[in-house]
């Protein structure tokens, strides 16, 4: 698995652990950690049981737009999903597998809406100014929108743009 690059300098981050980043922390201290060899204070975690980054490493600012992105914006929307109706009674498994599907419905829609590819639209990822951007693209946004959209939304642009080329080959015609 390859190093992520700090988004800050370009160098490639090294890994360490929790001793390192939060001395103060003995519960952390054998979690995993990839820590910029260049910027101080600038590291990502790693998803649970392996090494492999959440993310590109941050410095305190971006750890706390991430944050907020996801805690404020983000989040509550997939996890209201389940309460968007049409999914009759769930139990806690049901519940779940709701929210799931639901979490990558709505990073498909943020992608959509900030143009980019599916697998370049994760927080993880995001500058600061990028977090801005999503802020902006999920206010106010419902899960019941990202539901329609996800129905409707693709298929109604195509639906849109059939006629006008039709209209175009027939002038040309």
């Amino acid at each position: 698995m390859a190093a992520p690059i700090c988004p800050a300098c370009g160098t490639a981050a090294r890994l360490t652990d929790g001793r390192e980043i939060y001395p103060h922390r003995p519960d952390l201290a054998d979690k995993p950690i990839w820590a910029c060899t260049i910027c101080e204070d600038t590291y990502c975690g790693c998803h649970p049981g392996t090494e492999e980054p959440l993310g590109t490493p941050a410095d305190a600012g971006l750890r706390e737009a991430r944050m907020l992105l996801h805690v404020r914006r983000l989040d509550p929307i997939w996890k209201s999903a389940h309460r968007t109706g049409g999914y009759g009674h769930l139990d806690a498994a049901g519940m779940k597998a709701v929210q799931w599907a639901a979490r990558t419905r709505v990073y498909r829609f943020l992608a959509a809406r900030m143009g980019l590819a599916e697998e370049q639209c994760h927080v993880g990822l995001f500058t600061v100014e990028q977090c801005r951007e999503a802020w902006e693209a999920l206010a106010g946004v419902t899960y019941a929108q990202v539901r329609d959209w996800a129905k409707f939304g693709d298929r109604q642009k195509a639906k849109r743009k059939r006629p006008a080329a039709a209209l175009a080959e027939g002038a040309a015609a």
